[in-house]
């Protein structure tokens, strides 16, 4: 009798999470709101999702871009986005003082990858910026692993939403959610699962 197959080891199934933001700054500061958004998936069952994702991108476009897509399209990525296997989670940080975007930054990453590192995430890339600020980045990440805020098994690195469109998933998130806020078309719920936790900003 053959041998049956080896039950998959659980240590061996870990989750990714690809980061974005978002914000609206106002001039008083009142109203103002700054988002972080992660799109949790299992990286082994990507392929399909990066799939879907490209075959929307218009001719001459190199990805999808929440904000640049009409209210038409905007339905359509989000309802590709909520037909597939992912958790979403944002975070949410108000008010926001247009002069403190990296400061409101640091509190949202803070969060989020402290929940990240909750479920259980492996490998978190964020979207890649400037390198001074991708190193002001990784400062935070090092400080936060030095006072156990999260783990040091977690890892952080950085990829280009040209070369990943997982990294379009929390750009659309994030653009949606900060629609909501202010009153605009609501696709939130088409989007599947998110969880949006709230952060006060000093």
């Amino acid at each position: 009798m053959p041998a049956e197959p080896a039950s998959p080891d659980v240590r061996d199934f870990r989750l990714h999470a690809w980061v974005d933001e978002s914000m609206r700054a106002t001039r008083n500061g009142a109203d103002g709101i700054y988002l972080m958004a992660a799109a949790v998936a299992d990286p082994s069952a990507c392929d399909v999702v990066r799939d879907d994702l490209r075959a929307m991108t218009e001719k001459k476009a190199q990805r999808l871009h929440w904000r640049h897509e009409t209210p038409e399209r905007q339905a359509k990525i989000a309802a590709t986005i909520g037909s597939h296997d992912l958790v979403n989670l944002v975070v949410v940080g108000m008010p926001l003082d247009a002069r403190r975007q990296e400061r409101a930054r640091a509190i949202c990453t803070e969060r989020l990858l402290y929940e990240l590192d909750d479920l259980g995430v492996a490998h978190v890339w964020l979207e890649t910026r400037h390198p001074a600020l991708n190193q002001r980045d990784l400062r935070l990440v090092k400080a936060l692993r030095g006072k156990r805020s999260i783990s040091s098994s977690i890892r952080v690195e950085f990829a280009r939403p040209k070369d990943e469109p997982m990294l379009w998933i929390p750009d659309a998130v994030a653009g949606a959610v900060n629609a909501a806020r202010s009153g605009a078309t609501d696709v939130v719920d088409d989007m599947g699962r998110i969880s949006i936790i709230d952060v006060d900003l000093p």
